[in-house]
């Protein structure tokens, strides 16, 4: 049997060979984590950006940040939320579309330990005020095109967080409802 004869026969794995083999490679790119259970994905990004600085991370129809640019955008968030008195264990809702921002405040935050629930931006009034109210916040940030919407609400929460609303690189203070 010739070699081109021998491919023609084999036959293709089936899709619970293909499953298995996925699910092998899977476990085999994860297990790395269950050594190291406190890392988190910042601290890849981190790496990344050390290893591979200019490597694109995001890209968006409007903006693309290098891994670089990702690690430093979500260190100077970081660096926000301390010098604002947000601290480790806080809970810290984010309200926005996905865009580069959204990325480089959520991983800015949880690595210095801050909790952060992602509110689905299609939410509005009683169902909002209860996925807000259920994880009990310190502080909202929202992108600017839903801080008037978080206004409106901000009597009804049970909780009085902090909103600040995202227009540019960084959150401003729109209110203290406490």
């Amino acid at each position: 049997m010739t070699l081109i004869e021998a491919e023609r026969t084999r036959r293709a794995p089936s899709a619970g060979e293909t499953a298995q083999r996925d699910w092998l490679r899977a476990l085999e790119a994860t297990a790395p984590i269950a050594a190291q259970p406190k890392r988190l994905l910042f601290h890849v990004i981190e790496d990344f950006a050390q290893k591979f600085p200019d490597a694109p991370a995001l890209i968006c129809s409007d903006e693309s940040l290098t891994y670089a640019a990702l690690a430093a955008r979500a260190n100077a968030y970081a660096r926000w939320a301390i010098a604002h008195g947000i601290a480790k264990g806080e809970t810290v809702c984010l309200m926005m579309p996905n865009r580069p921002e959204y990325m480089a405040i959520w991983l800015g935050l949880s690595a210095i330990g801050v909790v952060v629930a992602l509110i689905n931006t299609q939410l509005r009034g009683p169902s909002l005020a209860h996925c807000i109210d259920a994880v009990a916040p310190t502080h909202v940030i929202a992108a600017a095109e839903f801080s008037e919407h978080l206004q409106s609400l901000a009597a009804s929460l049970k909780i009085k967080p902090t909103i600040w609303s995202h227009g540019g690189r960084v959150p401003t203070h729109r209110s203290r409802s406490r």
